[in-house]
Protein backbone atom coordinates (compact mmCIF):
# COMPACT_ATOMS: atom_id res chain seq x y z
CA UNK A 1 0.00 0.00 0.00
CA UNK A 2 2.70 2.14 1.16
CA UNK A 3 4.50 1.54 -2.64
CA UNK A 4 1.67 1.97 -4.59
CA UNK A 5 0.78 5.70 -2.93
CA UNK A 6 4.82 6.38 -3.18
CA UNK A 7 4.78 5.31 -6.82
CA UNK A 8 1.60 7.60 -7.68
CA UNK A 9 3.08 10.61 -5.59
CA UNK A 10 6.30 10.32 -7.60
CA UNK A 11 4.10 10.26 -10.87
CA UNK A 12 1.86 13.30 -9.79
CA UNK A 13 5.27 15.13 -9.25
CA UNK A 14 6.53 14.02 -12.68
CA UNK A 15 3.33 14.95 -14.87
CA UNK A 16 2.71 18.45 -13.04
CA UNK A 17 6.27 19.38 -14.01
CA UNK A 18 6.59 22.15 -16.87
CA UNK A 19 7.14 20.90 -20.19
CA UNK A 20 10.76 22.50 -21.43
CA UNK A 21 10.13 26.11 -22.20
CA UNK A 22 10.73 27.86 -25.76
CA UNK A 23 13.37 30.18 -26.51
CA UNK A 24 12.53 33.33 -27.62
CA UNK A 25 13.59 35.07 -30.60
CA UNK A 26 12.89 38.91 -30.94
CA UNK A 27 14.35 42.08 -32.59
CA UNK A 28 12.92 45.62 -32.19
CA UNK A 29 9.86 46.27 -34.14
CA UNK A 30 11.01 48.29 -36.84
CA UNK A 31 8.99 46.05 -39.30
CA UNK A 32 5.39 44.85 -40.11
CA UNK A 33 4.93 41.74 -38.19
CA UNK A 34 4.71 40.19 -41.76
CA UNK A 35 8.45 41.71 -42.85
CA UNK A 36 9.28 40.44 -39.16
CA UNK A 37 8.18 36.68 -39.98
CA UNK A 38 10.10 36.54 -43.02
CA UNK A 39 13.33 38.09 -41.56
CA UNK A 40 13.61 35.83 -38.61
CA UNK A 41 11.08 33.01 -39.37
CA UNK A 42 13.58 31.02 -41.00
CA UNK A 43 16.35 31.62 -37.90
CA UNK A 44 14.02 30.18 -35.40
CA UNK A 45 13.15 27.33 -37.67
CA UNK A 46 16.66 26.48 -38.15
CA UNK A 47 17.68 27.20 -34.59
CA UNK A 48 15.14 25.06 -33.53
CA UNK A 49 16.74 21.96 -35.30
CA UNK A 50 20.13 23.04 -34.38
CA UNK A 51 19.60 23.56 -30.49
CA UNK A 52 17.43 20.79 -29.43
CA UNK A 53 14.95 23.27 -28.22
CA UNK A 54 11.86 25.49 -29.75
CA UNK A 55 13.01 28.70 -30.91
CA UNK A 56 9.77 30.82 -31.12
CA UNK A 57 9.86 34.35 -32.99
CA UNK A 58 7.46 36.88 -31.27
CA UNK A 59 7.50 40.81 -32.73
CA UNK A 60 6.25 43.31 -30.39
CA UNK A 61 3.32 45.35 -31.30
CA UNK A 62 5.48 48.72 -30.34
CA UNK A 63 8.64 49.82 -28.86
CA UNK A 64 6.95 49.98 -25.03
CA UNK A 65 5.91 46.62 -25.23
CA UNK A 66 9.47 45.47 -26.76
CA UNK A 67 11.37 47.25 -23.61
CA UNK A 68 9.40 46.36 -21.21
CA UNK A 69 9.18 42.90 -21.73
CA UNK A 70 13.00 42.89 -22.51
CA UNK A 71 13.47 44.35 -19.42
CA UNK A 72 11.54 41.73 -17.43
CA UNK A 73 13.74 39.44 -19.02
CA UNK A 74 10.92 37.49 -21.73
CA UNK A 75 13.22 37.26 -24.38
CA UNK A 76 16.33 34.92 -25.01
CA UNK A 77 18.24 35.50 -28.19
CA UNK A 78 17.42 39.26 -28.85
CA UNK A 79 19.17 41.07 -31.72
CA UNK A 80 19.41 45.21 -31.71
CA UNK A 81 21.56 48.26 -31.05
CA UNK A 82 24.96 47.96 -29.09
CA UNK A 83 23.54 49.90 -26.13
CA UNK A 84 20.36 47.71 -25.69
CA UNK A 85 22.85 44.57 -25.55
CA UNK A 86 25.23 46.13 -23.00
CA UNK A 87 22.10 47.07 -21.02
CA UNK A 88 21.39 43.60 -20.85
CA UNK A 89 24.60 42.45 -20.13
CA UNK A 90 25.00 44.28 -17.35
CA UNK A 91 21.58 43.88 -15.92
CA UNK A 92 20.34 40.67 -17.38
CA UNK A 93 23.49 38.22 -17.46
CA UNK A 94 22.82 38.58 -21.36
CA UNK A 95 26.13 37.51 -23.59
CA UNK A 96 26.90 38.48 -26.44
CA UNK A 97 27.30 36.17 -29.29
CA UNK A 98 27.81 37.95 -32.89
CA UNK A 99 27.01 41.25 -34.29
CA UNK A 100 26.77 42.65 -37.94
CA UNK A 101 30.38 43.19 -39.88
CA UNK A 102 31.78 46.67 -38.88
CA UNK A 103 31.04 49.55 -36.78
CA UNK A 104 28.45 52.53 -36.07
CA UNK A 105 29.69 56.37 -35.78
CA UNK A 106 27.38 59.44 -36.14
CA UNK A 107 27.87 62.70 -36.69
CA UNK A 108 25.72 65.89 -36.57
CA UNK A 109 25.46 68.71 -40.06
CA UNK A 110 24.04 71.44 -40.38
CA UNK A 111 23.99 73.76 -43.16
CA UNK A 112 27.48 75.11 -44.34
CA UNK A 113 26.28 78.53 -44.46
CA UNK A 114 24.07 78.82 -40.88
CA UNK A 115 26.60 80.87 -39.12
CA UNK A 116 24.75 80.69 -35.88
CA UNK A 117 24.89 76.57 -35.00
CA UNK A 118 28.10 75.87 -35.23
CA UNK A 119 29.04 74.18 -32.16
CA UNK A 120 26.76 71.37 -29.97
CA UNK A 121 25.73 74.74 -27.60
CA UNK A 122 24.52 76.38 -30.32
CA UNK A 123 21.75 73.52 -30.72
CA UNK A 124 20.20 74.44 -27.32
CA UNK A 125 16.36 74.45 -27.87
CA UNK A 126 16.96 74.28 -31.52
CA UNK A 127 15.09 71.82 -33.63
CA UNK A 128 17.40 68.54 -34.19
CA UNK A 129 15.87 66.47 -37.09
CA UNK A 130 16.96 62.57 -35.82
CA UNK A 131 15.25 59.24 -35.49
CA UNK A 132 13.24 58.40 -32.31
CA UNK A 133 14.63 57.43 -29.50
CA UNK A 134 15.94 55.05 -28.13
CA UNK A 135 18.04 55.16 -31.38
CA UNK A 136 21.64 54.76 -31.28
CA UNK A 137 22.41 57.78 -32.90
CA UNK A 138 19.76 60.18 -31.36
CA UNK A 139 20.89 58.81 -27.58
CA UNK A 140 24.81 59.29 -28.46
CA UNK A 141 23.53 62.96 -29.28
CA UNK A 142 21.75 63.49 -26.07
CA UNK A 143 24.14 61.95 -24.22
CA UNK A 144 26.20 65.16 -25.16
CA UNK A 145 23.95 67.48 -23.17
CA UNK A 146 23.88 66.64 -19.53
CA UNK A 147 20.77 68.57 -18.40
CA UNK A 148 17.60 67.38 -20.16
CA UNK A 149 15.81 70.32 -19.76
CA UNK A 150 18.82 72.44 -21.78
CA UNK A 151 19.11 70.47 -25.05
CA UNK A 152 17.62 70.60 -28.80
CA UNK A 153 14.27 70.36 -29.29
CA UNK A 154 14.40 66.94 -31.33
CA UNK A 155 12.01 66.83 -34.47
CA UNK A 156 11.74 63.03 -34.53
CA UNK A 157 11.48 60.80 -37.90
CA UNK A 158 11.03 57.08 -38.95
CA UNK A 159 14.29 56.64 -40.81
CA UNK A 160 17.79 58.11 -42.12
CA UNK A 161 16.26 58.80 -45.20
CA UNK A 162 12.84 61.33 -44.01
CA UNK A 163 15.80 62.38 -41.43
CA UNK A 164 17.35 64.17 -44.28
CA UNK A 165 14.29 65.36 -46.44
CA UNK A 166 13.19 67.25 -43.29
CA UNK A 167 16.74 68.66 -42.47
CA UNK A 168 16.98 69.92 -46.41
CA UNK A 169 12.92 71.34 -46.44
CA UNK A 170 13.76 73.45 -43.30
CA UNK A 171 12.13 71.62 -40.49
CA UNK A 172 15.68 71.87 -38.12
CA UNK A 173 18.37 73.27 -37.84
CA UNK A 174 20.50 70.24 -37.51
CA UNK A 175 20.60 66.76 -38.31
CA UNK A 176 21.89 63.29 -37.11
CA UNK A 177 22.97 60.93 -39.34
CA UNK A 178 25.23 57.71 -39.62
CA UNK A 179 28.21 58.63 -40.91
CA UNK A 180 28.35 56.03 -43.15
CA UNK A 181 25.21 57.73 -44.64
CA UNK A 182 26.57 61.17 -44.83
CA UNK A 183 29.79 60.07 -46.50
CA UNK A 184 27.64 58.25 -49.14
CA UNK A 185 25.79 61.42 -50.00
CA UNK A 186 27.17 63.20 -53.55
CA UNK A 187 29.65 65.26 -53.18
CA UNK A 188 27.37 68.40 -54.38
CA UNK A 189 25.15 67.98 -51.37
CA UNK A 190 27.98 67.49 -48.80
CA UNK A 191 29.84 70.77 -50.07
CA UNK A 192 26.67 72.32 -48.66
CA UNK A 193 26.90 70.87 -45.12
CA UNK A 194 29.24 71.08 -42.36
CA UNK A 195 29.76 68.64 -39.50
CA UNK A 196 29.14 69.89 -36.06
CA UNK A 197 29.75 66.98 -34.11
CA UNK A 198 31.40 63.73 -34.42
CA UNK A 199 30.72 60.71 -31.90
CA UNK A 200 32.58 57.52 -31.06
CA UNK A 201 32.83 53.93 -32.54
CA UNK A 202 29.96 51.46 -30.85
CA UNK A 203 29.69 47.87 -31.98
CA UNK A 204 27.48 47.39 -34.81
CA UNK A 205 23.77 45.76 -34.31
CA UNK A 206 24.22 42.78 -31.75
CA UNK A 207 23.22 39.53 -31.13
CA UNK A 208 22.85 38.61 -27.35
CA UNK A 209 21.39 35.22 -25.51
CA UNK A 210 20.16 35.21 -22.06
CA UNK A 211 21.09 33.01 -18.94
CA UNK A 212 18.48 30.62 -19.98
CA UNK A 213 20.40 29.77 -23.51
CA UNK A 214 23.13 26.51 -22.34
CA UNK A 215 26.80 26.95 -23.19
CA UNK A 216 26.21 24.18 -26.19
CA UNK A 217 23.66 26.26 -27.16
CA UNK A 218 25.64 29.34 -27.06
CA UNK A 219 28.62 28.01 -28.88
CA UNK A 220 26.01 26.34 -31.63
CA UNK A 221 24.47 29.70 -32.08
CA UNK A 222 27.85 31.44 -32.43
CA UNK A 223 29.41 29.03 -35.37
CA UNK A 224 26.20 29.33 -37.04
CA UNK A 225 26.01 33.14 -37.53
CA UNK A 226 29.81 33.02 -37.47
CA UNK A 227 30.14 30.45 -40.07
CA UNK A 228 32.62 31.79 -43.34
CA UNK A 229 30.03 30.74 -46.22
CA UNK A 230 27.18 32.24 -44.02
CA UNK A 231 23.67 30.66 -43.73
CA UNK A 232 20.59 30.81 -45.67
CA UNK A 233 18.57 31.58 -42.52
CA UNK A 234 20.27 35.06 -42.34
CA UNK A 235 21.00 36.02 -45.69
CA UNK A 236 17.50 38.10 -46.20
CA UNK A 237 18.05 39.71 -42.34
CA UNK A 238 21.89 40.55 -43.47
CA UNK A 239 20.55 42.37 -46.82
CA UNK A 240 18.33 44.26 -44.78
CA UNK A 241 21.21 45.57 -42.62
CA UNK A 242 24.36 45.05 -44.32
CA UNK A 243 23.52 44.41 -48.06
CA UNK A 244 26.75 42.93 -49.21
CA UNK A 245 27.90 40.73 -45.96
CA UNK A 246 27.02 36.91 -45.89
CA UNK A 247 27.38 36.23 -41.98
CA UNK A 248 27.77 37.93 -38.56
CA UNK A 249 31.16 38.79 -37.54
CA UNK A 250 32.45 37.71 -33.54
CA UNK A 251 32.20 39.50 -30.88
CA UNK A 252 34.20 40.72 -27.95
CA UNK A 253 32.51 41.60 -24.85
CA UNK A 254 34.66 44.30 -23.82
CA UNK A 255 33.41 46.38 -26.45
CA UNK A 256 30.04 46.95 -25.09
CA UNK A 257 31.65 47.96 -21.60
CA UNK A 258 29.46 51.31 -20.67
CA UNK A 259 27.15 52.08 -23.86
CA UNK A 260 24.81 50.74 -21.02
CA UNK A 261 24.84 54.61 -19.72
CA UNK A 262 23.28 55.87 -22.90
CA UNK A 263 20.22 54.22 -21.75
CA UNK A 264 20.22 54.89 -18.06
CA UNK A 265 19.65 57.88 -16.10
CA UNK A 266 17.55 60.69 -17.14
CA UNK A 267 18.31 60.92 -20.87
CA UNK A 268 16.03 57.14 -21.27
CA UNK A 269 15.05 56.59 -17.80
CA UNK A 270 16.42 52.75 -17.78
Amino acid sequence: MKLTRIAYAVCSIVFSLPASADLVLTSPPRESVARGEELYGPLAQLLTEQLGQTVVYKHARDWIEYSTNMRQDQYDIIFDGPHFAAWRMKHLGHTPVAKLPGELSFVIVSHKDDKKHIRLRDLISAPLCAQASPNLGTMAVLAQFTNPLIQPDLYEVANITEVYEQFKSGKCKAAVFQDKFFSKLPFEERAQLKVMFSSGHYPDQTVTVSKRVTDRQRAVLTELLTRPGGIEATQELLKQYTKQAKRFDAVRPQDFTGLEALLEGVLWGW
